[in-house]
């Protein structure tokens, strides 16, 4: 199974993004706030990965704090997202790094993985940020804040996953 353990903000928005909406904002609530946060092109990038990779969704970013998993899926659908999220990462303490936080989900889930823990590398990680394990590093697709997912960064992700895969 491949996975993609997927950070929002800098990644599925960005500041491009944030600075084209400036003044088009007229939400009144958050889940309409956090709507309006997701670019849509970006969204698709993702979407071509998930498609030319047979990937699910894992959520790490902080969104998962305040949104459960029904809400998450839902402001996914609603920017026409075409994957399925499987999952978000489990919160450690306020000094835990996100690669902690990725490992412990991999642990928490071999049944799901079908491999023991120490053996699942089809997974990607984007994230705008880099606290991650070292052991991750082969792993980790950084994307610009400014930015967000691109083109590259999906097309390097599905050359690794599919290369993992064989």
């Amino acid at each position: 199974m491949n996975i993609i353990f997927l950070d929002i903000d800098g990644v599925l928005n960005s500041e491009l993004h944030m600075m084209s909406t400036i003044g088009h904002n007229t939400a009144q609530t958050r889940y309409e706030s956090q709507l309006e946060d997701i670019d849509e092109k970006a969204v698709s990038f993702l979407n071509n990965l998930i498609k030319d990779t047979n990937s699910k969704v894992v959520i790490t970013s902080t969104w998962r704090i305040n949104n459960s998993l029904e809400d998450l899926i839902n402001i996914f659908k609603a920017k026409n997202f075409v994957g399925e999220i499987i999952g978000v990462t489990p919160r450690c303490s306020e000094d835990c790094v996100r690669g902690n936080e990725i490992y412990k989900w991999i642990k928490e889930n071999e049944s799901l993985l079908g491999v023991p823990y120490y053996k699942f590398n089809t997974y990607v990680i984007f994230d705008d940020d880099t606290d991650m394990l070292y052991w991750q590093k082969d792993n980790f697709f950084k994307t610009d804040p400014y930015v967000g997912l691109t083109p590259s960064n999906v097309y390097k992700a599905t050359w690794f996953l599919n290369e993992r895969g064989k």
